[in-house]
């Protein structure tokens, strides 16, 4: 049986109509979120959006955690006033779903007490300002990723505050659903390869010629999860060969993607994956991203070359006192390094140039309307798994609209 298939590259097309101010007023604080939310359904996508208001609320809606494995959606949760001068409060408009979010309640780990909320990535509106901060003001259209240390920061609310230097204006061409799934993936994504595999960040100049598998091949194991999407598409964007692992229904989305070479694992065992791998690329492969778990992190170090310099990232983990070959390095992404560390933000403006050209193709979204009632069962159909590629958002509408790229055509 062969191990893998090479194909051409695609083209898509996506059209977006783009507007440049739009007006709302709002009357009813309870009635905001969503008629803000829709209205950016109904005309386009704006950069901006006025919204007249008589005050700030003090209280908010927020589905919060009260015991381990327990959930509890209140609409008097505090409001999260800011701290300090260079915080920025933002109206949540939707909000990514990721294995973390229930692995974090589920297992109990990364909550700091109880009650409390949780949520690592949004887009939205910026409500309110410090007097310090410069890189936006009220109304603008943003994404955040945020830090599970602060409650304030939590993505299960209506509002979320946040340190100026993590809010990012969402690109020109995008939705607010889709920019609600930047703060996660893609972000993990770009700084796993820039920062910590120090792969060089592409430009978006016409780019020189691809580097050929003679300079080394990059393997993505988990290929069709979203981070693997992004991982594909921004080491291509970098000049590097990919070698994806994925399963028969999501290869043609994959090599869609750019990858060079894509395995199946179906009816395969990991053995048989690494022999194909290894049978395409010899002793090339210097850098991998694991997506899957601890059964495949050993299976990836062995498909890296067995001479060469070479780096691993275990994004979902590996096990304790698992055997390193000596000639490769294990790295441990800390994503809160984007919070803490300010000059961080420079890879989010990065992953931003990007998206505006049209760089890189967003994950097919499954929009869950109806606002935070609706977190906890996209969750359980995050925790099934097989997601086909997709990528879970709540939106704060409450009403049902059209997903995906039809409701910008």
């Amino acid at each position: 049986m062969a191990c893998v298939q090479q194909q051409s590259g695609r083209k898509s097309t996506n059209k977006r109509k783009i507007i440049e101010t739009f007006e709302f007023d709002v009357e009813k604080e309870t009635t905001s979120t969503s008629a803000i939310a829709s209205a950016f359904k109904r005309r386009a996508i704006s950069k901006s959006i006025s919204v007249k208001r008589a005050s700030t609320p003090t209280t908010q809606k927020a589905l919060i955690v009260v015991r381990k494995g327990e959930y509890e959606l209140i609409d008097h949760h505090a409001f999260p006033t800011l701290r300090n001068e260079e915080e920025v409060v933002i109206r949540n408009l939707a909000t990514g779903l990721n294995p973390i979010d229930w692995k974090t309640v589920d297992y109990n780990f990364c909550l700091p007490a109880f009650p409390w909320v949780t949520g690592r990535e949004m887009a939205g509106v910026v409500e309110k300002v410090g007097s310090q901060v410069t890189t936006c003001k009220p109304g603008d259209r943003v994404w955040t990723s945020t830090y599970y240390r602060d409650s304030r920061a939590g993505c299960f609310q209506e509002f979320v505050t946040v340190p100026q230097h993590t809010v990012l204006p969402i690109p020109s061409n995008m939705g607010h659903e889709s920019a609600a799934c930047l703060g996660v993936a893609a972000l993990t994504s770009a700084m796993t390869l820039w920062k910590w595999l120090c792969v060089p960040e592409p430009s978006t100049t016409p780019p020189r010629p691809c580097l050929s598998g003679a300079d080394g091949y990059l393997l993505v194991w988990g290929g069709s999860s979203v981070t693997g999407q992004y991982t594909i598409q921004l080491a291509k964007a970098s000049h590097f060969s990919v070698i994806a692992v994925c399963s028969e229904k999501t290869k043609d989305l994959i090599y869609s993607l750019g990858a060079n070479h894509v395995i199946t694992r179906d009816n395969r065992s990991n053995q048989d994956i690494l022999d194909c791998i290894r049978s395409i690329c010899g002793d090339r492969t210097t850098r991998a991203v694991d997506l899957v778990g601890t059964d495949t992190a050993p299976f990836c170090m062995a498909a890296l070359s067995k001479t060469t310099p070479s780096h691993f990232v275990p994004l979902a983990m590996m096990k304790a006192g698992e055997a390193v070959p000596p000639n490769v390095t294990v790295h441990n992404v800390e994503m809160k390094r984007f919070v803490l560390d300010k000059e961080s933000r420079s890879y989010a403006e990065s992953l931003n140039k990007l998206l505006e050209a049209g760089k890189l193709k967003e994950p097919r979204l499954e929009v869950l309307h109806g606002g935070l009632g609706r977190v906890r069962e996209g969750l359980e159909m995050v925790k099934k798994g097989d997601l086909m590629g997709k990528k879970f958002v709540v939106s704060m509408a409450a009403q049902s609209m059209k997903s995906g790229e039809e409701a910008y055509a």
